[in-house]
């Protein structure tokens, strides 16, 4: 008890604003319920958010130094019409790039897998690649140095269709070759940033397609000993001086484009969120103005006896700033819940919050407690701003 008399003693308007915001308990309630809804809404919105988007992220490790060379169409009057690379122009990236890893790809869409089972793998793009050690890592088996007779096999394509190293599938492309062939090894996931869609791909030998025509390079720079951002400019000097022959593609302008993407939805859908705030706003200001119309005589006597209109508002806003308070402690705590159920359904980990992720809910938190006193603010104003003389009428 000689406590709360200290507290009373030295902040009495909070004491006075505690008391007379328990006098209507129900209308309270709901006012702190309805900030809940927006803190909750925000903070969890953007950490979970944030986490999806950091995981979505790591993908593209690996690849920074890593760009795509596509040959531009040209029209010949009769529509768009494509073309390829040859092995000239092959050599003329692999010197303009000064040492890079130039990779050519030949894609067959019109190609059939079938499996040692004898089912057929529809899902399965077949790609011709000379060098598949050159880029990525065998998650089971080894990718073979001489791999004139067997094929390389991505994650996705492994796991749902139950290959293992040593099987035999047969591979069927149309126009160029029809062949049994060993599995040599299983990929490690890739993710959706790689370039060649490793994940869902069959790789066979470049050497199985007779014609030197190739559909796609991949360009890889050692970052310890060189740019991508210089190789990527001396490919667009060496093919694109007259006109455009080639599209070069960085993966890092990919992860920055979809960095940017990622950060515009999120902050959509927390601007949606924050709506709820703005109910939370509507709802206190109603409960103040109901609070002060129902004390108006109690106001009356406090004006009349000599309390300023400063004690009165900073009562008024004082008791908006305890349902905005209230409501942030309360909200907080289930957004943290909620980003942790969220990080644990998106990314596998219910710690996965990042800086960012943590900063939104304190954001929540701070515009709940903000919308508050701003919303306590009219009533207040109009509370004080009432002659004692028509308060007690």
């Amino acid at each position: 008890m000689s406590r709360f008399r200290r507290l009373a003693a030295r902040f009495p308007t909070l004491v006075l604003a505690r008391r007379n915001l328990s006098r209507a308990s129900a209308r309270s309630t709901l006012a702190v319920v309805a900030v809940v809804i927006g803190v909750v809404a925000i903070g969890t919105i953007g950490a979970g958010g944030e986490a999806f988007k950091q995981d979505q992220m790591e993908a593209y490790e690996g690849f920074g130094g890593t760009a795509t060379v596509d040959p531009v169409y040209y029209a010949d009057g009769s529509g768009s019409v494509g073309r390829n690379f040859s092995d000239d122009e092959i050599d003329r990236m692999r010197q303009a790039t000064d040492g890079a890893t130039v990779l050519p790809v030949v894609e067959r869409w019109d190609a059939v897998v079938q499996t040692p089972s004898g089912g057929v793998i529809a899902t399965a793009q077949i790609k011709g690649i000379g060098d598949p050690g050159a880029f990525y890592e065998a998650q089971s088996g080894s990718i073979p140095d001489n791999w004139r007779r067997s094929v390389v096999v991505g994650s996705r394509v492994a796991e749902n269709n139950d290959i293992q190293p040593g099987d035999q599938v047969t591979v069927m492309v149309n126009g160029s070759f029809d062949r049994s062939f060993r599995v040599a090894a299983v990929l490690e996931p890739q993710g959706f940033a790689d370039q060649l869609q490793a994940d869902r791909a069959v790789f066979v030998p470049i050497e199985q397609f007779e014609e030197s025509a190739y559909d796609q390079a991949i360009v890889r720079v050692n970052p310890r000993t060189g740019s991508i951002d210089e190789a990527a400019a001396s490919l667009e000097s060496e093919f694109n001086t007259r006109k455009r022959n080639v599209d070069v593609e960085k993966v890092q302008e990919q992860r920055d484009q979809f960095e940017q993407l990622f950060g515009a939805i999120n902050k959509f859908l927390i601007g949606v969120g924050s709506i709820s705030l703005l109910v939370a706003a509507v709802t206190i200001a109603n409960t103040m103005l109901m609070s002060a119309i129902e004390r108006e005589q109690e106001i009356g006597v406090m004006r009349a006896v000599g309390y300023p209109k400063t004690a009165v508002v900073s009562l008024l806003i004082a008791e908006s700033a305890i349902l905005g308070l209230v409501g942030a402690a309360v909200g907080v705590p289930i957004a943290v819940g909620l980003g942790m159920v969220l990080n644990q359904v998106l990314v596998g980990d219910p710690l996965a919050f990042t800086a960012t992720g943590i900063q939104y809910i304190a954001v929540g938190a701070l515009f709940g407690i903000g919308t508050s006193v701003l919303a306590g603010v009219y009533p207040a104003w109009k509370a004080a701003n009432k002659r004692p003389v028509e308060a007690l009428d």
